[in-house]
């Protein structure tokens, strides 16, 4: 069985969900703000990939998915990551370790990530990743993570943590500036070297895989985009929410706009 798409359809792009944990049943959720913004600047549409449980993680079906896709958005969430599963999904939590902890750890998350990562990039397609989504980059390619940017520095935490006492749409304006590679891929697509972003992360780059190469810095050094080095095509993550403010924010709207663009390049690669 293929996806069958219409004239008007130009890219199907996978996009990764997460897991929910509530009473005691197993949910996958996706905030709709990403494929709003997928679906009306990008000019693509979606397919909402499924989490992974460990005895699923050597099931061939996401790699099955994957293979008839145009590109990959890996989306924000609240949990962090665990390299350990990230590295190797089909990986069993310890006998006292819940798979899922609301706000702290998902690692259904993390076998997905693994697997379309590694499927995206062996396939030559183009990636979004968008907060978690640039954290499990600089992982999939042997990067570090600060566990806890609170504990690296304390006015780190403070620009780059939600700001509880404003309401969650406010929560994702600007928070501060970055400095944009002037000889990297944002650069072509931002049209500028500064910009304003906005800030909701409690994990960074400690260490960026030598794959990746920066493409943007906040004011404390942190790494806030990366690009994979020698990409057939647009593969790049960054720290901030492009999809929040999309329609009013220009750089927002242009790497939306880009990313899909790429998807569309790859699609018609993919007919001849």
């Amino acid at each position: 069985m293929t996806l069958q798409r219409s004239d008007k359809v130009r890219a199907v792009v996978g996009v990764t969900s997460n897991r929910l944990l509530v009473d005691g049943v197993h949910r996958d959720w996706l905030r709709r703000k990403y494929v709003k913004a997928l679906l009306h600047h990008a000019g693509v549409a979606c397919v909402i990939l499924p989490t992974i449980d460990a005895e699923d993680a050597r099931v061939e079906v996401a790699r099955a998915i994957m293979g008839a896709l145009d590109g990959l958005v890996l989306t924000g969430d609240e949990s962090n990551i665990d390299p350990a599963v990230l590295k190797a999904p089909a990986s069993y939590p310890g006998a006292d370790q819940q798979d899922v902890e609301d706000g702290l750890r998902d690692r259904p998350r993390d076998r997905l990530s693994a697997v379309a990562i590694g499927r995206a990039i062996a396939l030559g397609m183009p990636i979004l990743g968008i907060c978690r989504g640039l954290q499990e980059l600089n992982v999939h390619f042997g990067g570090t993570l600060h566990p806890s940017l609170a504990e690296w520095r304390l006015g780190s935490a403070l620009m780059h943590a939600e700001k509880p006492d404003r309401p969650r749409d406010r929560q994702y304006d600007a928070a501060h500036t970055v400095r944009i590679c002037s000889d990297g891929g944002l650069f072509p697509i931002a049209r500028v070297i500064e910009a304003q972003v906005n800030s909701l992360h409690n994990q960074g780059i400690k260490a960026l895989a030598t794959a990746l190469k920066p493409e943007a810095w906040a004011p404390d050094g942190l790494v806030e985009a990366a690009s994979v080095i020698g990409a057939p095509t647009l593969q790049i993550g960054v720290q901030w929410h492009p999809e929040w403010h999309v329609s009013t924010d220009l750089l927002s709207k242009r790497l939306f706009t880009a990313f899909g663009e790429a998807c569309v390049a790859y699609c018609q690669t993919k007919k001849h």
